[in-house]
């Protein structure tokens, strides 16, 4: 039985990770289109996360898409900065 309630769980999870995905990546869209640096910011702070608890090896290109950058450049932006870390 607790195999099953972790698989349900597990399933569960991965809903909520591609639920999140089409959000947060519709909110970069449309911040991207009115130039809203802030909420991009927010939102690309999001997909990091994302894209980290997840391992969605498509999220850097969808997102790439968006802002007319390459996934390399967007995964790059994704990496924690050394003096954020501290800061908090």
């Amino acid at each position: 039985m607790s195999a099953s309630i972790s698989h349900q769980l597990d399933m569960v999870a991965q809903a909520q990770r591609q639920r999140a995905r089409e959000y947060f990546l519709k909110d970069l869209e449309i911040s991207a289109e009115f130039q809203d640096e802030y909420g991009m910011g927010i939102t690309l702070r999001s997909l990091a996360r994302l894209h980290q608890a997840s391992g969605d090896a498509d999220l850097p290109a969808a997102a790439a898409k968006i802002l007319g950058l390459s996934p390399a450049e967007v995964t790059e932006m994704w990496q924690p900065a050394g003096d954020e870390a501290e800061g908090s």
